[in-house]
């Protein structure tokens, strides 16, 4: 994939103007379109669905190859076909180029994403069930049997249970802060949805596995045991205590089992990290007409021996310690977002609002190189800070992006509103409405994958299918994410699909249908 790295000027001051807000904020307003030359319709289409149902379907089918469709590739073992049920390896990646083009490369199941792919399909099933009308009125198949719905949900429900099975003895472990991230995209889901006890108990066992690798003299949960490098060699337990910033989208786990059996403890030490990282992890910037503005570091190690002493500030995805990741970013913007939901403390809905800010004001003077023919000026550069790095995207030259980034970023803006108007601050929250609306039809407009895909109920069995419709297939709904292009790290992979980038797209088309946005 051919790559080069340029360092352009600045784009100009101007601002763009959106023009997709509501004519009036109010609670359970409809957000008016007529502005836009990108609607909201592919969160909700038939492809998007298909493209999660068909191959969490294909890929346990027999445990075998059977298709073209079902190969799955493990990064130990690029080689080896992958089939087990239940799963021992869940999607990650999707090539954009190359003989694997297309097609999921899996990780094992210790793996901080395997969370996202049955976290996916749980999003699905919940819209299904509780807004039935959100996406089916778009399912060509719908019109052929009347009993389709049904069959769609008892189908994706049984899809869910067969991914999710591997997910529950992952509550135990204790080597890992990505607890929230691992557990909670499926297994709230199927508690809140069916009540299935086991479920529960899974969350609440690893929220307080989670709370085991929190320590007290550095007043923060240890998020890597080790880190190393070309440039760091973290490794000691006693003197070393590493701590990132997508830590924060992990104290969602904590507060939710906290509230549910009134474990103080877990809310305290949730409380606590969130305030640490207040003023160890956050840069004040300044954004003009803006009080307060924060760029994030990626991570602190601090020194435990020493009363929790700050040894080094760095970074392990970004392009320099001192650059602003756009994806560390935008998980500090969530995670204090979701903070500020559990305890309406005002520091934490503050530091949200500053990194949201800061986000958008880079966004916004990004150099103009971003706007592909129209689109991409609110679809992040991978590093916000990082020479422009061109690569290869369907045959154009095209500056390094992150999706991801984005999507996550816009959930968080997304919470902001909603906690902002229910506290009569309606012009902050019709900001924060304003730019989640126009990362999400951005994102649509450049990296939504044409490779189609369409349901049909097979004439003899009557079961679901899912068919390719242009002879190709690309299995993520988003295309353009970046897990990590920091020179110095071992796994690099960029301009690809990602399985936590269309969990949050997913996640972003739920989170507009609880609050009546559409």
């Amino acid at each position: 994939m051919p790559l080069q790295t340029t360092i352009l000027a600045p784009a100009s001051d101007s601002k763009t103007d959106i023009r997709i807000v509501p004519e009036t904020l109010i609670p359970n307003t409809t957000v008016k379109q007529a502005h836009t030359s990108v609607n909201l319709a592919a969160l909700f289409e038939e492809n998007t669905l298909a493209k999660i149902i068909g191959p969490a379907e294909m890929y346990l089918e027999d445990n075998v190859c059977i298709s073209s469709y079902v190969m799955l590739f493990c990064v130990h073992c690029p080689t080896q076909e992958i089939f087990q049920d239940p799963p021992t390896c869940f999607p990650e990646t999707v090539a954009q180029s190359g003989p694997k083009r297309g097609v999921y490369k899996c990780r094992d199941a210790e793996f901080w994403t395997c969370g996202f792919f049955p976290g996916s399909m749980y999003c699905v099933l919940e819209r299904l069930r509780k807004y039935p009308g959100s996406s089916l009125f778009k399912i060509s198949a719908a019109s052929s049997s009347q009993d389709f719905q049904v069959q769609i949900i008892l189908h994706l429900t049984d899809l869910c249970e067969k991914w999710s099975s591997s997910i529950y003895p992952m509550s135990a472990r204790t080597d890992t802060h990505d607890m929230g991230f691992i557990v909670q995209p499926a297994l709230q889901r199927d508690w809140e949805l069916f009540g299935r006890q086991s479920s529960l108990d899974s969350l609440l066992d690893a929220a307080a596995s989670l709370a085991t690798r929190y320590d007290d003299r550095v007043q923060a949960i240890r998020s890597w045991d080790q880190f190393a490098n070309a440039h760091h060699n973290i490794m000691s337990m006693d003197d070393d205590f590493l701590v990132i910033i997508d830590s924060l989208c992990n104290l969602d786990l904590l507060f939710y089992a906290g509230n549910y059996t009134h474990n103080y403890r877990f809310l305290s030490i949730a409380c606590t990290h969130a305030t640490t990282l207040l003023s160890t992890h956050l840069r004040k910037e300044c954004v003009p007409g803006k009080a307060h503005a924060y760029s994030t570091y990626h991570a602190v190690n601090f020194s435990p021996s020493n009363d929790g002493a700050v040894k080094r500030k760095l970074t392990a995805q970004g392009y320099s310690d001192s650059s602003t990741w756009a994806r560390g970013q935008s998980w500090a913007i969530l995670g204090y977002a979701q903070t500020f939901v559990w305890t309406k403390d005002r520091k934490f809905l503050d530091a949200a609002m500053g990194l949201a800010d800061y986000f958008v004001f880079r966004l916004e003077s990004s150099p103009n190189v971003v706007d592909e023919e129209g689109r991409g000026r609110y679809v992040p550069l991978w590093d916000f800070d990082a020479p422009i790095t061109y690569t290869s995207v369907d045959g154009q030259e095209a500056p390094l992006r992150d999706v991801s980034a984005g999507l996550i970023a816009a959930n968080g803006m997304l919470l902001l509103y909603g906690q902002l108007s229910a506290i009569g601050e309606y012009e902050a929250a019709k900001g924060y409405l304003d730019y989640a609306l126009a990362i999400a039809r951005d994102t649509i407009a450049l990296a939504y994958n044409c490779d189609q895909m369409r349901f049909s109920l097979d004439q003899v069995s009557g079961k679901l299918q899912v068919k390719e419709m242009n002879g190709c297939r690309f299995d993520a709904i988003l295309e353009r994410s970046t897990a990590n292009f920091n020179e110095n790290h071992a796994d690099r992979h960029w301009d690809h699909g990602l399985v936590y980038a269309d969990y949050y797209f997913l996640e972003l088309g739920n989170r507009m249908l609880d609050m009546r946005l559409i």
